[in-house]
């Protein structure tokens, strides 16, 4: 029993969890209304709505409603930074 062998296996572990929820973290976009400026994110959903956290854009109802000023999927963009 070392000291060196006992510490290898856990560091692994730890750096891979952490970096694969960093990244998931990463791939959930926000989309916002370009009427009124209201902002979905994919990452919080809209749960008062029945939108479960990571629910992706694409996955949002085709009839699905701005929650703030009532337009359409279609008058929402990207946001990008």
């Amino acid at each position: 029993m070392s000291l060196d062998e006992s510490p290898a296996p856990h560091a692994p572990d730890a750096q891979p969890a952490g970096a694969s929820s960093a990244a998931t973290a990463d791939d959930f976009k926000q989309w916002v209304c370009v009427i009124c400026g209201w902002v979905y994110d994919e990452a919080a959903g809209l749960p008062e709505e029945g939108i479960a956290p990571g629910t992706r854009w694409a996955d949002i109802p085709p009839d699905w409603r701005c929650p703030l000023c009532d337009v359409g999927k279609e008058d929402f963009a990207l946001v990008e930074f």
